[in-house]
């Protein structure tokens, strides 16, 4: 498990989606047997040689909204990531990239995931549910010293849109700071707390780039912050005549808010095109003589 890291510049967390329906890649590793984890293990790989310091498996998708994605399961969770983390911990130990080097997350609601994670070698947590979900998520964090992303959401289905609110700002990052409170009286350190805005889960289209624009007074809070703007329907604003664009044109406006974020001071970058996120991260660090 990774625990010297400290968040200090600009880094990347590379998404491995081992599910069968995430909005993006779902399926991509799925086979007629189940889940091919060799292929995550090398895509993983692959990342961090593009620049992740972070890796986020996920067993389960979280745009409940979207038609047909529901709920998993723990066991069936852990089927699909612990093979995943297990395979990746033992590669990167291998190739000298073990602890401290790159953190392996594992985004999930369920403390029992988490912590068969954690045993395969994950060092963070990645909780969309910011820890609501499950009751005993930051016990676990507080006995194992992991890091722990606690990420804002607000429900939607197509009966009930998101809807813009006059005071996005202050009712997310006042959420956020809340449930870091609540953290860290159930004993999790300040120092292994990461917020996230949950850019997409039940905001209004322009309410995500109101959030974006106003991220550094999230980033002043304390906590290193952690953002998740890879391929979000929101992004069609900057594509040409507000299509919904290809992956590639989600890509590239992803890159493009992953540099003026780092400017307002966000530290994780959370991406599913590393290779395009870390060239425009370095960048930004050769424009502002941070290297």
């Amino acid at each position: 498990m990774a625990t010297g890291i400290g968040f200090m510049r600009p880094m990347i967390m590379g998404v491995v989606n081992v599910t069968p329906d995430s909005f993006s890649d779902g399926g991509r590793f799925s086979t007629a047997g189940g889940i091919d984890h060799q292929a995550c293990i090398e895509q993983g790989l692959s990342l961090v040689q593009q620049g992740a310091g972070i890796l986020d498996i996920g067993g389960e998708a979280s745009s409940f909204h979207r038609p047909g994605v529901v709920p998993v399961g723990a066991d069936q969770q852990i089927h699909r990531v612990v093979p995943v983390i297990k395979g990746l911990a033992m590669r990167l130990g291998e190739l000298g990239k073990a602890d401290p080097a790159v953190i392996i997350s594992v985004d999930t609601r369920c403390s029992a995931v988490a912590q068969a994670a954690i045993s395969a070698g994950a060092g963070m947590i990645n909780d969309t549910s910011a820890g609501e979900h499950d009751p005993e998520m930051f016990a676990l964090a507080a006995r194992t010293g992991c890091f722990v992303v606690l990420m804002h959401m607000w429900m939607e289905s197509p009966q009930h849109p998101p809807v813009a609110r006059e005071n996005i700002c202050a009712e997310v990052f006042g959420y956020l700071q809340q449930r870091a409170k609540a953290a860290m009286a159930k004993g999790v350190a300040q120092d292994r707390i990461l917020l996230d805005p949950g850019l997409g889960f039940g905001k209004a289209l322009e309410d995500n780039w109101r959030l974006v624009a106003h991220i550094d007074q999230l980033a002043g809070q304390g906590f290193p912050v952690v953002l998740g703007a890879s391929r979000k329907r929101f992004l069609s604003a900057v594509i040409a005549d507000g299509a919904p664009g290809t992956w590639d044109q989600r890509d590239m406006a992803t890159a493009l808010v992953s540099s003026l974020a780092a400017q307002r001071g966000v530290l994780v970058h959370r991406v599913h095109n590393v290779a395009l996120a870390a060239m425009a991260l370095a960048a930004h660090a050769r424009c502002t003589g941070v290297q």
